[in-house]
């Protein structure tokens, strides 16, 4: 069977899409299937244009322009356009069994799902977040509200006459029957526990220049957006001195990192916020997390959000503290299962006595540490979970 991944993004980068998607098409490969991945470049990424070999098994074909406008409308309309006229060449060429569509990005996917249907490829949607609320806020600052509407009944119509709509929560699940989308099926983000799992506390806290006696917080992933990590480096100030020797350790890249850098040095926390850069090596953020007493979440966007970090966090045995709703998907995971704090607002305040609790009360953190490994393992593991969509894709085959 060849299979056919959309993923509006230069492939591969280090995003929890990518984490997805990739974990997704090397497992199917590695299984004798034939998975493609077709994707985005922009005029900043013109070196990832063309094809490549992803671990010399699935073959990534960033082929689809892409650029970026502050006008919004104009920018979906005209990157629509041309995933669609790139999408539609490649797919008469290839003639995939299936498409898995993934959204966000919502143009790449919208262009994608208008050529299978010229072409007559069955599609599955992927959807993983609810980017178009997101696009809507994010954007709406003098755009047409019209725009907005009338590009969340076309997508949900588009999602209806899928073979499949595949989410990643319970939440998004239900917001997406409310729009009536009723083909739809549950497979949650996970991590992959080969990968992501507890290294030696010890080991990898000398490869990072760390003390066993500090008390070490991760964050990994976009810096920047919705997730508001100058209120972390704000905390730290403020507990400065009750907590001993801590350190914020920062993984990923975005829009908000000179900023916060800025913000490190006026609040003389240089030696205390660090730093280390993009890591595309899965192990190595693995071993980043590990050297951790803690993984943070600083904010969410919607209530179904459980960002990809969650999982990894848990993985490696980190408790996790989330700021995001009582009510959200994640608090829900965590209260549920014991393996951290849930703080319901962004404050400072709450932030200091979240860290204090997990700093100070040792048999809850070891307690959490281990519990939250056996969640993911039971639960969330990305080798079961490519298993199960890889059974209903073989259905779909036969059926839709």
């Amino acid at each position: 069977m060849k299979i056919l991944f959309v993923l509006g993004f230069p492939n591969p980068f280090a995003g929890a899409a990518w984490t997805r998607i990739g974990f997704l098409s090397e497992t199917w490969s590695k299984q004798g299937f034939a998975v493609d991945v077709l994707g985005t470049f922009t005029p900043n990424t013109l070196n990832q244009r063309g094809s490549k070999l992803f671990r010399n098994r699935t073959s990534i074909f960033n082929i689809i322009p892409s650029i970026y406008l502050d006008n919004y409308p104009l920018g979906f309309v005209i990157n629509s356009f041309t995933s669609f006229l790139a999408s539609t060449f490649f797919l008469v060429a290839k003639r995939p069994n299936v498409a898995i569509v993934s959204v966000p990005t919502g143009d790449a996917g919208l262009g994608s799902i208008m050529a299978c249907k010229i072409a007559r490829i069955k599609y599955i949607i992927d959807y993983r977040d609810e980017w178009e609320d997101y696009a809507s806020s994010k954007f709406n600052g003098g755009n047409p509200k019209w725009f907005y509407q009338l590009l969340k009944k076309s997508m949900a119509h588009l999602y209806i006459k899928s073979c499949l709509t595949i989410t990643v929560t319970s939440t998004f699940l239900s917001n997406l029957k409310c729009r009536g989308v009723t083909n739809i099926a549950l497979m949650p983000n996970g991590a992959d526990t080969s990968v992501f799992r507890p290294f030696n506390k010890s080991e990898t806290r000398k490869k990072l220049n760390l003390a066993e006696s500090d008390f070490v917080i991760v964050y990994s992933g976009i810096i920047g957006e919705y997730y508001k990590l100058d209120i972390i480096i704000k905390t730290m100030a403020n507990i400065r001195g009750s907590t001993g020797s801590f350190k914020l350790l920062l993984v990923g890249e975005g829009p908000d990192l000179p900023a916060l850098q800025k913000l490190s040095t006026s609040l003389g926390l240089n030696d205390s916020v660090l730093y280390l850069g993009v890591k595309n090596n899965l192990y190595d953020v693995a071993e980043i997390i590990s050297a951790s007493d803690v993984g943070i979440i600083p904010g969410i966007y919607s209530k179904g959000q459980v960002a990809v970090k969650f999982f990894e966090y848990c993985a490696c045995g980190v408790p996790v503290i989330a700021i995001a709703p009582n009510d959200s998907d994640i608090a829900h995971i965590i209260s549920e299962y014991k393996v951290g704090l849930t703080i319901p607002s962004i404050g400072e305040n709450e932030l200091a006595k979240a860290i204090h609790k997990l700093y100070t009360d040792i048999p809850f953190r070891v307690d959490a540490e281990k519990r939250a490994r056996v969640l993911i393992e039971e639960k969330f593991d990305r080798k079961k979970t490519a298993q199960q969509y890889l059974e209903l894709i073989n259905e779909l085959n036969i059926k839709c």
